[in-house]
């Protein structure tokens, strides 16, 4: 296989020096235990790919896909070796052989379709304010929770503005459509012309953060913070334990908000064994929801069951895509999963 994508990460690949300190966090190693199913593993294989040693196949793809991107091994490297960076033209070279899933193709099919992941017309709840604000596809599809969480800036004191939006391109860049991803970014840029803005999800955040060297864009809950003590919001008197998302905490290192958030609207916290920056990943990003689901489900329901064991009547989380993976897990769990957004709406009420 001639390289393309991988050529530029050589350096980084030789960086790495087997410490194998990326196995003591990783999601995907802890469930599947094989030597390629954690970081070193998969940078000995993209670097097989890349030195020609090793012959792209099926399985090959498989094991580069299986990663949710959750950044632990990055935050635990003592090289610093950006393994998301690698993955991610690792990716775009199987893909650019053919070596994709069903899942995969479906995904970015939808994309291509509509603008957002759901492959269907979605509307944006339109305010004519001053403040831009990113929705999001999970949020452009859940229009009444979006509708609430707009609420939740309108009693605030921010005047927000919507317009209608095209997805980010976040699954395109992740699963190796480099070039289609250029394309999305036209479109977003001529869509979403808005660079300073406040996005309500966490990988929109993270994710055009990190490639959109001109947008400037702030999470929600950094202006909820900071503004909600003002509005004098009810106590809300309950116990929960919370979810950290990868993107936000080892991404945008954004762990003592959402707690303080908790904290100002009367509600105890119990946590998980991990949590924080090394808290474990519920298997939704890094497209793994996409091309191994199964693999995403298990992870999630590892996690449901230390939200149990912690004694918390409620697992919360911020994220839209942990929110949904996690709400799967529970559903015969007994264990009810909302957005963080959602007590903070309900204590504003």
């Amino acid at each position: 296989m001639e390289t393309k994508y991988l050529d530029e990460w050589e350096d980084e690949l030789n960086i790495c020096i087997r410490c194998g300190y990326c196995f003591e966090g990783c999601p995907i190693f802890k469930e599947l235990g094989w030597e390629p199913d954690g970081a070193r593993g998969k940078a000995v294989l993209s670097y097989g790919l890349l030195s020609g040693e090793i012959e792209p196949s099926q399985k090959i793809a498989d094991k580069i896909f299986q990663c949710s991107f959750c950044r632990d091994c990055v935050e635990r490297c003592s090289a610093n070796v950006d393994i998301p960076g690698i993955l991610t033209a690792a990716r775009a070279d199987i893909t650019n052989e053919g070596f994709v899933s069903e899942g995969h193709e479906q995904l970015a099919g939808n994309i291509r379709k509509s603008g957002n992941i759901f492959g269907k017309e979605l509307e944006a709840p339109i305010r004519e304010g001053e403040t831009p604000v990113l929705l999001g596809c999970r949020f452009l599809e859940r229009k009444d929770d979006a509708e609430r969480y707009l609420e939740i800036l309108e009693k605030i004191g921010m005047n927000p503005k919507v317009v209608d939006e095209t997805c980010c391109g976040m699954p395109f860049g992740v699963l190796g459509h480099k070039d289609e991803f250029e394309e999305q970014k036209k479109k977003f840029r001529k869509q979403f012309p808005h660079k300073d803005f406040v996005a309500l999800c966490t990988t929109c955040a993270f994710f055009i953060n990190a490639n959109y060297d001109d947008y400037n864009p702030t999470y929600v809950i950094k202006d909820i913070v900071e503004r909600l003590p003002d509005y004098n919001p009810k106590q809300l008197g309950i116990k929960v334990t919370y979810h950290d998302p990868c993107n936000l905490a080892r991404g945008m290192n954004m762990v003592d908000e959402p707690r303080d958030v908790l904290k100002q609207i009367g509600v105890e916290l119990v946590e998980m064994p991990t949590y924080g920056k090394q808290a474990e990943c519920c298997g939704g990003g890094g497209g793994l929801l996409a091309t191994d689901d199964p693999l995403a489900k298990k992870l999630a329901k590892k996690r449901i069951k230390q939200a149990i064991d912690s004694g918390a009547e409620m697992l919360v989380t911020l994220c839209p895509t942990c929110e949904y993976n996690l709400k799967r897990a529970a559903e015969d769990a007994g264990l009810e999963v909302k957005n963080v957004l959602d007590l903070v709406w309900e204590a504003l009420q």
